[in-house]
């Protein structure tokens, strides 16, 4: 009898010193666990040993308590022959509590309470009861893909018939799922986005006011008429000739008197000179092909002759302006039309080569 409580006391150890896993098992909600039991019965009783099946229904209440009815019927032998066997039937209910919660792998312990039987052969006389027990057990990984589990459980019964026993039930078995869902477990990844540097060139644009290609900060001669080449620092060339049309320089008609208009432009031009003193230009009038070609000649000169005289008044040196009329004998357009007519009539800034 030492031996076999023994033995109750290792399974009871064992229960609770059983390591327990903390992978995800295959989840639900109900399941039910068929046990065989062999039965060490109370010192008191007639009996040597027994031995029982027991069915349980288990139900999830949270993620560590079952509630667990659960029915048992056994026979306690007394191993010997001729003396009386005794039957004994439980039915009852007990509360469950998962260490490891919904892990595949959980020990477990219980305590309940419900109604026995027991009853002696050749004897008619049956005494219905109640009892309690209270156990240890645990249950292992899934053993298969549907979940089943193995089931292995110690339980002290007291049980109220005659007078009160004391019983230890070792059992062990299987435990089925019922509506199994299996729980995918994977692998959480979280990516972090770091922010993408995109190094780009920004282009400053410098000012150049006279829109020559040389900036401000460097150009040494400011206000360049537009049209002609300067070199590094912004100084028109005069390693080559070059020149521009005054463009907007017109004369009142038959006349070499400047209009309001043109007055205003030669402004720009004497801005040019000033910022470049070494600068010498020849100021070259032409005219269209109407009139005679002296005609047109004097007409030409005169005009180039009044837009020298109104750079001298806005205070260029008068030798650094050659005036020159060619009449029409240089064209750029035809003649024919009015509108070559119209860009025949010009005065040319000429750059003197030097």
């Amino acid at each position: 009898m030492n031996s076999t409580r023994q033995l109750s006391a290792l399974l009871a150890a064992g229960c609770l010193m059983a390591p327990g896993g903390h992978a995800e098992s295959i989840q639900h909600e109900h399941e039910i666990s068929l046990l065989g039991s062999y039965i060490v019965p109370d010192e008191d009783r007639t009996d040597d040993y027994g031995a029982a099946v027991r069915a349980t229904y288990g139900a999830r209440l949270d993620k560590y308590w079952w509630l667990e009815p659960t029915f048992f019927a056994g026979v306690i032998e007394t191993g010997q022959d001729g003396l009386t066997d005794h039957y004994q039937q439980g039915l009852g209910v007990d509360l469950a509590y998962r260490l490891f919660g919904n892990a595949s792998f959980s020990p477990f312990a219980l305590a309940g309470v419900g109604l026995s039987r027991n009853d002696v052969a050749s004897n008619s006389a049956d005494e219905l009861g109640g009892y309690g027990n209270v156990g240890l057990g645990l249950l292992s990984s899934p053993l298969t893909d549907s979940g089943l589990k193995f089931r292995a459980e110690v339980r002290y019964l007291y049980d109220s018939f005659d007078g009160g026993q004391s019983d230890v039930h070792l059992s062990a078995g299987i435990t089925m799922p019922i509506g199994a869902t299996r729980r995918q477990i994977v692998e959480k990844i979280q990516y972090v986005e770091k922010p993408v540097v995109i190094e780009k060139e920004r282009v400053v644009e410098l000012p150049d006011s006279d829109q020559d290609g040389v900036v401000d900060g460097v150009d040494q001669c400011p206000n360049t008429l537009q049209g002609l080449d300067v070199d590094a620092v912004g100084c028109v060339r005069t390693d080559q000739a070059q020149s521009v049309v005054l463009q907007g320089v017109s004369f009142e008609f038959g006349s070499d008197r400047l209009t309001a208009n043109a007055r205003d432009i030669l402004q720009q031009a004497a801005s040019a000179l000033r910022g470049q003193p070494d600068l010498t230009v020849e100021l070259a009038g032409h005219t269209d092909n109407r009139g005679s070609a002296e005609f047109n000649r004097r007409l030409s000169q005169q005009r180039a002759e009044s837009v020298r005289s109104h750079l001298i008044e806005l205070g260029i040196a008068p030798e650094r302006l050659i005036a020159r009329g060619y009449g029409e004998s240089m064209p750029i357009q035809d003649n024919s039309t009015e509108e070559g007519r119209e860009r025949n009539r010009r005065v040319g800034f000429n750059v003197i080569n030097e």
